[in-house]
């Protein structure tokens, strides 16, 4: 290492001392939250108890027959409440100005519908109605709002009073015809509200005797009770848009609030057909600065907008700078067609539309969908699909990649390869076929869900999109504190190196520095981003690819975080090939292969197969002897391992093995007799104990991640000392005896015939692992070896087992 590589090394740590709070690592910051959220009372999520929402106008009451040019009615209107609850709960429903009162019980993990009297649409303009429906259970609730006509449907997902605001901001789109318009409503929570509107567009002024339009950019009040309902809608403009977004209503009391169009074609007035848009709104003390939009299933396009709050709102789409907005200005994306994600350097308000049935898909309509953002995403989901017959009904599942394997539809695991990585983050996404009726999704960690489908056959032209739910509390900002990260992906197929430089946690600010300090052995390619930008792709591509390298980059935040992440690139000469990692705190890299060193205690039962040759010890024919039950040996090795690859480790063992040989013969072919002449029976019996010096290599083979795997090994045994008797006993005649006086003769006694004899044993099997702290393994292995060489000089003499092994193991 040079002197300038040296002072660059010492420089980050320099700097990291006078940068960071404390100790940190990669580690530490991956989950780590710059947002907290404020809980509110019991319940901070679109479940509750209480509820107040409005059925808004959808299309017309009256259409025009083509042929006749007669008026006659629309199609029939149906409006409808989904209710569904993880409680038995009663559930009363009431609409003052209609006298509509109905109570019901709702059964545990069920969902009801209830139908509600068309009267309860809002067709007015600025005018005050009774008609705001107040909704009330005993058990937390999720309800969902229907509102349908024949090819022309929407819903949207309620939200409880005790989430509710009091500054909200409309969502539209724009005008089709002179009553197709964008449409905002209001309901009051309380006695005596005090609500101010800003229009964006000018307003209608109502149908009231005498009513003016409202201008755009003028504010106007109206004081409303509680269960009042207020709708807004533009004037008709063929020279402008017609379109409520970005009005901003504020309150002196919570109120709920909804908003978008009566029959809108989208992404324009070129691709047919028309459909209701329609969500409750959050208010936007609830809106966030990141968003997963996924494309939508079936559908081979999308529009997204991207509504602001405040001034001088960055809008990143997936890194890349889109728009910088004024307070109350939207970004509108007509043609998203990939994942997107949605960063913005204030809080938003997002939502994905579908396009027309014209689009060329030839798959359902409009609707409207407002995205959850990721500070508000929950661990688990209660959710209804509301509309029967002729549907196809997904959720859009955003979830920590590293928890597909855990999340849960309906009480079953959920196939991850249903999932694809949500472009370069640590999400993924899942489109997901669900049935009709309600549904339960849960995980490990915060996720996001939406819902939404399309119809076919008598319900094409048709769609119906909401959020699944979510977290709805005050998103309090503070301080950015957390350094940028990095991590590095491997394309082996082709061999491409991209580091990701990330400052994408929530609450983070995006980049605005990234500086590569030093490297070795890389090519660089154009470090250019966006000031602002959360990710940051660094292509790297090594100059010598059978050399290691390294490059070191300085990573500063917005907030004026920095940290200093080394990119190690290792190249592996054993199995040709290279493998990357990333360091933080700017540490550098080891390129020295890491070691597993082991220890282990090992079990058989020898099976014996020897042959005496004919002249040793008084034979006149070869003697074969054979196990007889087998004995027991123990053997105590060390050993080390060297990963060759992600799946296969090489493997080195020594050690001394302690075998027992216990083998017998009776051979047919000697045949003796006795002075009567009587034949002799004859038993051979051959004792050997013996200590073995044991060098073994091999490899292991991984089946299931570092768990489990089969392993073969060609093992290598030297005998150290030795020592062996061989007995012979007569079985008949019974009175029969050796010259000794005794029916059993010892023929030899000693430490074995003198030579060297290298015994060579493979041995297979199968062995799992445990990891335990401090980079401690304990293994154990089953297999089977057998000698492919005798173990004694000047016989023919070979072994075969069955074995378990057990040992630890610790990595340096």
């Amino acid at each position: 290492m040079t002197i300038r590589t040296l002072l660059l090394r010492l420089i980050p740590a320099l700097a990291l001392v006078a940068t960071s709070p404390g100790a940190w690592s990669q580690e530490d910051a991956v989950d780590t939250s710059a947002t907290t959220l404020v809980p509110r009372g019991n319940v901070f999520t679109t479940e509750g108890r209480e509820f107040w929402v409005v059925f808004q106008k959808n299309f017309r009451d009256f259409v025009v027959n083509e042929k006749t040019q007669a008026q006659e009615p629309a199609a029939a209107l149906e409006l409808e409440l989904f209710i569904t609850s993880s409680k038995t709960t009663k559930v009363t429903i009431d609409i003052p100005g209609i006298d509509f009162h109905q109570e019901r019980t709702l059964r545990a993990g069920r969902v009801i519908n209830v139908q509600i009297d068309s009267a309860a649409q809002l067709r007015s303009a600025e005018t005050i109605e009774q008609l705001g429906v107040h909704i009330v259970s005993e058990e937390p609730v999720a309800v969902y709002g229907l509102n349908r006509r024949y090819q022309t449907t929407d819903t949207y997902l309620a939200h409880p009073v005790n989430v509710l605001g009091k500054t909200y901001r409309a969502m539209g789109y724009r005008w089709l015809q002179n009553d197709l318009l964008s449409q905002l409503a209001i309901v009051a929570t309380q006695p005596n509200t005090r609500v101010k509107i800003t229009p964006s567009v000018t307003t209608n002024g109502g149908t009231r005797l005498g009513a003016v339009p409202r201008p755009a950019g003028v504010p106007f009040e109206v004081t409303l009770n509680r269960g009042d309902a207020y709708q807004v809608i533009p004037k008709y403009d063929p020279n402008g848009t017609s379109d409520l977004t970005g009005t901003i209503v504020e309150a002196d009391k919570p109120i709920a609030v909804f908003s978008g169009h009566n029959c809108a074609y989208v992404p324009d007035l070129t691709v047919k057909a028309c459909n209701l848009l329609v969500e409750q709104l959050p208010a936007v003390q609830s809106w966030g600065r990141q968003f997963f939009v996924g494309t939508l299933a079936a559908r081979s396009s999308a529009v997204l907008r991207v509504l602001a709050s405040v001034d001088n709102t960055q809008v990143f789409e997936n890194g890349r700078l889109v728009a910088t907005l004024k307070a109350g200005d939207f970004y509108e994306n007509r043609d998203q067609r990939e994942h997107t994600l949605i960063t913005a350097s204030d809080p938003v308000l997002v939502a994905q539309f579908s396009k027309g049935f014209d689009n060329g898909d030839n798959v359902g309509d409009p609707m409207m969908i407002v995205v959850a953002p990721t500070e508000q995403f929950l661990s688990a989901y209660r959710f209804a699909t509301p509309v029967r017959g002729s549907w196809r009904h997904y959720v859009n599942l955003i979830a920590p990649t590293a928890t597909l394997a855990e999340l849960k539809l309906d009480g079953q695991r959920i196939d991850a390869k249903k999932f694809r990585p949500f472009g370069l983050s640590r999400y993924s996404i899942g489109q997901i076929d669900v049935p009709y009726g309600t549904h339960t999704v849960e995980g490990p960690e915060p996720f996001g869900l939406y819902s939404y489908g399309f119809g076919y056959d008598d319900a094409a032209y048709d769609a119906y999109g909401n959020g699944g739910g979510q977290s709805v509390e005050i998103v309090v900002e503070l301080p950015d504190t957390m350094p940028p990260l990095m991590d590095v992906r491997l394309d082996r197929a082709t061999a491409t190196i991209t580091a990701i430089a990330r400052d994408d946690r929530v609450g983070d600010k995006g980049f605005e520095e990234i500086i590569p300090v030093d490297y070795e052995n890389l090519s660089i390619g154009n470090v250019e981003f966006q000031r602002g930008s959360p990710l940051v792709p660094i292509n790297l591509m090594p100059q010598d690819p059978k050399l290691n390298a390294y490059a070191l980059f300085r990573l500063r935040d917005r907030a004026g975080n920095a940290s200093y992440q080394t990119v190690c690139v290792k190249y592996d000469e054993l199995g040709d090939s290279i493998s990357v990692r990333v360091l933080p705190n700017g540490a550098s890299c080891d390129f020295a292969p890491r070691i597993t060193f082991s220890g282990l205690i090992k079990y058989s039962v020898l099976d014996h197969h020897a042959t005496i040759p004919a002249g040793s010890e008084e034979l006149d024919n070869p003697l074969e002897l054979r196990a007889s039950g087998g004995k027991p040996a123990w053997g105590f090795h060390a050993g080390a391992e060297l990963a060759y690859r992600s799946d296969i480790v090489l493997v080195g063992r020594a050690g001394l093995d302690f075998w027992n040989a216990d083998a017998f013969g009776y051979p047919d072919s000697i045949t003796r007799r006795a002075d009567d002449g009587q034949v002799i029976s004859e038993e051979f019996h051959l004792e050997r104990s013996s200590a073995m010096f044991t060098l073994g290599a091999g490899a292991n083979y991984f089946i299931v991640d570092r768990r489990a795997y089969l392993f073969g090994m060609l093992n290598f045994s030297l005998p150290i000392s030795s020592s062996e008797r061989l007995t012979r006993t007569i079985l008949t005649p019974a009175n029969h005896v050796y010259p000794n006086g005794e029916g059993t003769m010892v023929m030899y006694e000693g430490g074995g015939p003198s030579g060297l004899a290298l015994a060579i044993v493979p041995e297979l099997g199968i062995g799992g692992a445990i990891d335990l702290r401090g980079g401690l393994r304990i293994f154990g292995e089953l297999g089977y070896g057998f000698g492919l060489t005798t173990i004694s000089p000047d016989r023919d003499w070979t072994v075969s087992y069955p074995f378990g092994r057990m040992g630890a193991k610790i990595r340096f």
